[in-house]
């Protein structure tokens, strides 16, 4: 939600006159429900405004729902830590470097839809939730990553069979879902607005020498965003971060899910323990 306010942000500073026409898409969305819910009592402008941050998260209000796509969420490439035995060296190298997922393929597919002055309204409404989801996915390194270890042989599915203690519920949370919530736990509207007014504040577009030049200008710019998020998966987000499984890991599809669909809608994780997460390096300069 702060990257579609940012860009909200973004799109009416530089190109005022888009955001009529966005607004108008969202009027013709083939599953417009969360839109209208979204906007509220607002209208005008900032209705358009709230339908346009309601995009970015529609993709997961409408899962296990169509049309939701399942794969396009993530796309997945190995990370092989040090004590994995051969059998899970073996399962990584069956990729054969390619990622496990089709986010980028997706992403290529509705950036094109978007952009396509053939396409129906209601098709670029469509592509547009999806350009907007599957861009912040990918910045997000457990959407770009699996381990595989000595307990995960066959990988750990971003992240989402692998548990730390969470240091705001004092439970245990899977590590995708803490990358996942951690910026900002909160989902209101308020909240969103000042966390995006702080970062904007503090890193201005001014100061990323990068965006001089169209960000989307060459064929691999969204292979080359994800494989940023999985090197940071690689030297950060693992290093040194202790996990524990789900014990029920290896049971089958639909018991996996009900586990995770019990801890997001009733806050239930299926691991009693988990082990704390290592204390920030204050030496690190992220801006």
């Amino acid at each position: 939600m702060t990257t579609a306010a940012i860009a909200y942000s973004e799109i009416e500073r530089a190109r005022p006159e888009l955001m009529e026409k966005i607004g108008l898409l969202f009027l013709v969305h083939p599953v417009a429900g969360p839109f209208w819910v979204a906007a509220g009592a607002a209208r005008g402008k900032e209705a358009v405004r709230r339908k346009f941050i309601e995009c970015v998260r529609w993709a997961d209000d409408i899962k296990f729902n169509a049309p939701d796509e399942p794969t396009w969420h993530t796309a997945r490439w190995p990370i092989v830590a040090k004590n994995a035995p051969p059998e899970a060296k073996a399962s990584a190298a069956a990729r054969q470097g390619k990622p496990a997922g089709q986010a980028l393929d997706a992403l290529t597919l509705n950036f094109a839809m978007v952009s396509n002055p053939e396409a129906t309204p209601k098709e670029r409404a469509l592509a547009l939730c999806w350009v907007m989801h599957i861009t912040g996915d990918i910045h997000q390194p457990m959407h770009v990553s699996d381990l595989f270890s000595k307990e995960f042989p066959t990988g750990n599915a971003a992240a989402t069979m692998s548990y730390v203690h969470d240091p705001v519920t004092d439970k245990p949370i899977p590590l995708h879902v803490l990358w996942d919530s951690n910026a900002l736990r909160s989902s209101t509207l308020e909240d969103v607005d000042r966390y995006t007014k702080d970062l904007m504040k503090k890193y201005p577009r001014s100061s990323f020498s990068e965006l001089k030049d169209h960000p989307i200008g060459k064929p691999d710019t969204f292979v080359e965003w994800a494989k940023e998020s999985h090197q940071i998966a690689v030297d950060w987000a693992y290093k040194d971060v202790q996990t524990v499984a789900d014990p029920d890991k290896d049971a089958d599809t639909a018991k996996l899910t009900r586990n995770m669909m019990a801890f997001i809608l009733e806050g239930i994780s299926p691991v009693k323990e988990a082990p704390q997460l290592p204390a920030p390096d204050t030496g690190r300069n992220f801006s």
